[in-house]
């Protein structure tokens, strides 16, 4: 997952819960989630879905009595690191956490993902290109042979709704700086979808040949997980880092042009999403879910 994806994706929960969406409801409804995601590529069976089933329950105890906690202690930072004027330093610190914090899942859950990996039947590994090869094309088509003018116009309305949710709404003048900056917008998801093709090929060719040997399967493919920002190529990397200082650049820009109802409602809703999250690290179940199991590695 690139650094765009892993922001996207420990946003995820702020939006929804922006969007009017109950955080504690997507939340506990997580290990649902996860298993319908999971079944966009693979047709588990029993086994399979019972040893997920109970992986990820370990998983989000862990996340829920450890991770919560710290998430909502860093968003009740922010209006001390953010409120007096918000540099883009300040924003890039933010967005560094945020992706410490997927990169931290991530980690926690390899032994898992690699267990599932090396239980797949060959039938199942016929499946995978087909559907990741859909997953490629859905992801590169809001852009692909698009005008440029309209994926930069694009790219600012999806940032002024997002961010509208926090705010409330933006003013014209807010409106035409978002308009304006959206010239330094670079085309990213058909470049994304192509490094995904690449990596995606390297991992396939390591499930035919090595899934029979576990050990030297579960070590080739954390090295291909190491090495995946080395597929990226020189303009994709460039590109990431572009759309990147631009995002930095802009919401620094907007914190600090924020009136005061602006700024009240966009801390209040910062606060509010620590709140749920120190109420659902507190609602822990009964039972701790052992985890730790094994489908291959046994």
């Amino acid at each position: 997952m690139t650094p765009s994806g892993r922001s996207l994706l420990a946003l995820c929960c702020v939006v929804v819960f922006a969007s009017g969406c109950s955080v504690k409801f997507m939340y506990n409804n997580a290990d649902r989630f996860a298993r319908w995601s999971v079944s966009d590529y693979i047709d588990m069976d029993a086994a399979q879905r019972d040893y997920f089933d109970e992986e990820f329950g370990a998983i989000m105890y862990w996340h829920r009595s450890e991770e919560l906690p710290r998430y909502a202690s860093y968003l009740e930072s922010l209006e001390t690191v953010l409120g007096d004027g918000a540099e883009p330093e300040d924003v890039q610190g933010v967005m560094d956490s945020l992706f410490s914090w997927w990169d931290h899942f991530e980690a926690r859950s390899i032994n898992m993902v690699t267990e599932m990996l090396l239980s797949l039947s060959d039938e199942q590994v016929e499946k995978l290109p087909l559907r990741l090869a859909d997953d490629n094309a859905e992801l590169s088509e809001d852009e692909h042979d698009q005008p440029l003018e309209d994926i930069q116009e694009s790219w600012w309305q999806g940032y002024s709704d997002t961010l509208s949710r926090f705010s409330g709404r933006l003013t014209k003048d807010q409106k035409g700086y978002l308009a304006a900056q959206s010239v330094r917008y670079v085309p990213q998801f058909d470049l994304w979808a192509d490094y995904r093709r690449r990596w995606q090929g390297d991992l396939l060719a390591l499930l035919h040949e090595k899934r029979g040997n576990p050990e030297v399967f579960a070590g080739e493919f954390l090295e291909l997980l190491a090495q995946r920002e080395s597929y990226y190529g020189e303009e994709l990397a460039a590109v990431f880092d572009s759309n990147k200082k631009l995002a930095r650049d802009v919401t620094a820009w907007l914190i600090n042009d924020f009136d005061d109802k602006q700024r009240e409602r966009f801390f209040t809703r910062i606060g509010e999403l620590a709140v749920a999250f120190r109420e659902l690290s507190e609602d822990l179940p009964d039972e701790v879910p052992r985890g730790g199991g094994c489908l291959v590695r046994c």
